[in-house]
């Protein structure tokens, strides 16, 4: 039987249904709707291109086989963010020493500052700027991945659910499976730290 084609009129649950029935171009039509999100956060914590690559390829690849476990008592995406939170987090203690070769490697071009401002959107601010300010934005960006690459992988996580995905309080303990008062605990260590290692080593 033919394996019908993604319509551009497919929502969620439709595509997750066929997923579960084993219709691999649904599941595909998932990847594509949270693939974006799952980079973000899987790279905020690996801080890595190619390790982040591997753990979302593995992240949707243990999603694919684990679809038959889903059991929809959290939101779809909640259910990814906690498969690659947990994936990300496992590849990190594995490649501990690998993470501190790349956290020293601030000027490769694919996890230094000027990737930064792609990943962040802030290229095309950076280009139209002068010289001056735009060697101030990447000398910050540097101290602020420095300082990002120091922070326990846990704390970054966090800090990737909530201030760059934005995720309620709530859907970041089911993500990372921790009672709510240990997110706003990492959170709050996790920002303060930051903030203390940045004007630290802007001082």
């Amino acid at each position: 039987m033919d394996v019908p084609a993604l319509g551009k009129d497919d929502d969620e649950a439709g595509l997750l249904a066929r997923a579960r029935a084993g219709d691999r171009v649904a599941f595909e039509g998932l990847v594509e709707r949270h693939l974006s999100q799952v980079w973000g956060v899987v790279w905020r914590i690996v801080r890595h291109t190619q390790d982040a690559e591997d753990v979302v390829q593995d992240t949707f690849l243990t999603a694919w086989r684990s679809l038959g476990d889903f059991r929809e008592e959290a939101a779809l995406s909640t259910w990814l963010h906690r498969i690659a939170v947990t994936r990300a987090l496992h590849h990190v203690e594995r490649a501990s020493e690998r993470m501190r070769r790349a956290s020293r490697s601030i000027d490769d071009e694919e996890t230094g500052p000027a990737a930064l401002i792609a990943l962040e959107g802030g290229r095309s601010r950076a280009a139209a700027e002068s010289p001056l300010r735009q060697l101030e934005s990447k000398e910050l960006l540097a101290r602020l991945q420095q300082c990002l690459d120091k922070l326990p992988p846990a704390w970054r996580a966090v800090l990737a659910l909530r201030d760059v995905d934005a995720l309620a309080y709530d859907e970041i303990a089911r993500v990372l499976e921790v009672a709510l008062g240990t997110v706003r605990s990492r959170l709050a260590r996790a920002r303060l730290a930051l903030k203390e290692c940045v004007e630290g080593a802007a001082s």
